[in-house]
């Protein structure tokens, strides 16, 4: 399994292609072999990005892409991700829209549609989960659902948001076995019911666990991410050699 970053943890703090070879040395130099392109508030060529991150020896697998764009500019998102070396699109949460059962059925039968236009390129098509996806709607969880009536599309499984859920990130990986390639490594605790993020490792997730299950359901990339830290860098750096130290036992 390849351990890298999820890019959403640096958005402050880049602020063109060149500010990325800060992060793409420190990978390198740590030991890690990916990001997923998150949340970047400035304009690049996708071409450009691709060949600065092969420059370091880093590789793209998967972004998050706004699901507008996904569904009414498929085309460009599929050149751009072509151009990136990336072989999934991601989505990072569904439309607020979509909460009652007849709107998740709307939900998932779009996702079918843009998961043919991406598999006819070769492409696939990944959802990340936040704590909503394990609520239930119409007596099932949403989670349940959408690996149900989206057979072909997998998870970015965020395990933060599935323990602040009340569920058991190992388990939850285990029982979507095949449909995780790519994971968010996020630790933390509950403050009363407010989500407290950590570097990872510092939490109280059981990483050693998760990480096994994660293996064994075929996950190939683990990326770092933390939503608040006031320094991407040393949070990505300490996680990074944490996960060295226990995986692989």
């Amino acid at each position: 399994m390849d351990f890298g970053a999820q890019l959403f943890t640096f958005r402050k703090s880049l602020g063109s292609l060149e500010d990325l070879k800060g992060v793409f040395r420190m990978l390198r130099e740590e030991s890690g072999g990916s990001v997923q392109l998150s949340g970047l508030r400035f304009r690049f060529d996708a071409a450009e990005f691709g060949a600065l991150a092969r420059d370091y020896g880093i590789k793209v697998p998967i972004t998050h892409t706004p699901w507008q764009r996904i569904c009414e500019d498929t085309g460009n998102v599929i050149k751009e991700h072509k151009a990136l070396g990336a072989e999934v699109v991601g989505l990072g949460m569904m439309p607020r829209t979509y909460k009652n059962p007849e709107e998740l059925r709307k939900f998932a039968a779009e996702v079918n549609g843009v998961q043919k236009l991406l598999a006819g390129e070769g492409l696939g098509f990944a959802y990340h989960n936040h704590a909503y996806e394990f609520k239930k709607t119409g007596g099932e969880r949403v989670i349940d659902f959408l690996a149900r009536e989206c057979p072909d599309m997998s998870f970015i499984f965020d395990t933060y948001w599935c323990y602040y859920a009340g569920f058991d990130p190992a388990k939850e990986i285990t029982r979507l076995s095949g449909k995780v390639r790519n994971i968010h490594l996020k630790d933390g605790a509950k403050l009363f019911k407010l989500p407290l993020i950590t570097d990872v490792g510092k939490g109280k997730l059981d990483f050693r666990t998760i990480l096994l299950a994660a293996e064994a359901a075929g996950t190939e990339h683990a990326y770092i991410e933390h939503d608040f830290t006031s320094d991407p860098y040393r949070t990505t750096r300490e996680s990074l050699r944490y996960l060295h130290e226990i995986y692989p036992e």
